[in-house]
This record gives C-alpha cells, sequence and structure tokens, in this order.
C-alpha cells in the first residue's frame, strides 16, 4: 500500500471533503428519522396517555409569581417557542428541573435519567432503544445520565400542576443537572 504522503494534496482534499459530506448527510438523516419517529409516537403515546390535561397556556404560566415553577416553565416554553402538550405538560417540567435541552441527544439522554429515576414507561424504553441503536456517539452522555437520574431524589410521580406555585428553588436542588 503506498504511503498517504505520494497521493497529491489535492486528491486527498477533494477525499476528505467527500468524507466530511458523507459524515455530516448521515447525521442529518438520522436527525430527520429520529424526529419524525419521535413525532410520531409520541402523538400515539398522548392518544393512550391517561390523566387530566392541565389546560394551561404558556401566557397564563408567566402570571404565575416570578419565583414560581410555573413562571419559569413559562419561560421555558416561551424561550423554545413551545406550547405544553394536553397530559404531557410534565415532560417540559423535566427539561426544566434535568437542565437537559431539547435537542434530540439531549432528550434521549433526558430518558436516560429518568429511568434512572425509576420512571418506567414504553416511550422512555423506546427513546433508550434508539439511543443505544442510532447514538453511538452519546454513550457516555446516556451513562452519566442515567447515573445521575439514579442519585437524584425521584421526580417523576410529582405532581407537578399542584406544584406550579412553589417556588422553583424548592424542587431544583431534589435532582442532579444534567450538563
Amino acid at each position: 500500500m503506498k504511503n498517504p504522503s505520494h497521493i497529491p494534496k489535492r486528491t486527498r482534499t477533494f477525499f476528505l471533503y467527500i468524507n466530511f459530506e458523507i459524515q455530516s448527510t448521515l447525521l442529518l438523516l438520522r436527525e430527520v428519522f429520529v424526529n419524525f419517529s419521535f413525532e410520531l409516537a409520541s402523538t400515539i403515546y398522548i392518544r393512550f396517555k391517561t390523566g387530566p390535561s392541565w389546560n394551561v397556556h404558556t401566557k397564563q404560566l408567566l402570571s404565575y409569581p416570578p419565583d414560581s415553577l410555573g413562571y419559569h416553565l413559562g419561560c421555558f416554553l416561551i424561550q423554545h417557542k413551545l406550547e405544553p402538550q394536553p397530559r404531557c405538560e410534565d415532560h417540559d417540567v423535566f427539561h426544566l428541573l434535568t437542565g437537559y435541552r431539547i435537542d434530540t441527544a439531549q432528550e434521549i439522554a433526558m430518558q436516560y435519567w429518568l429511568w434512572g429515576n425509576g420512571k418506567r414507561s414504553p416511550f422512555v424504553l423506546l427513546a433508550m432503544l434508539v439511543g443505544v441503536a442510532l447514538y453511538v456517539d452519546q454513550y457516555s452522555l446516556f451513562i452519566h445520565a442515567i447515573q445521575a437520574g439514579h442519585k437524584a431524589f425521584p421526580i417523576h410521580d410529582i405532581d407537578f400542576k399542584q406544584n406550579l406555585y412553589s417556588p422553583i428553588s424548592l424542587l431544583k436542588p431534589i435532582h442532579i443537572t444534567s450538563n
């Protein structure tokens, strides 16, 4: 085999460029596939999820006291241009309390955190399986997340709707942050 130094620089540059383009395209396709799959799965999940909706909108949350969970949740939703999903409002609270962002790898990491924290649901398990299969490059994040969730005080079963007026400082210390 020839030493790469014998290959003209222009040829090496071209193949390096092609390699990076292929890698970035595969990463983009992974994100598109996973986002589409999560949208489909969450639509199905919402239909089967029990429990009442909070019937609250972002603007209403901003009327809560500035130190409250409700107000901070409203700010989080505004920052990410979101509205609460009916019967899944606690999902955004999990983001707020754990510190995990809303990009795909961080979303999966939050599901690992929740599993470590004791939450058991098909959606959490599905997200974890997607992480194992498609996000090999994020394994250390996932391992850290499940360990952090295990060490944290259980939050997955708290009725956050009843705590919207509670100071967030009472809820935030009960977890170990993601980052």
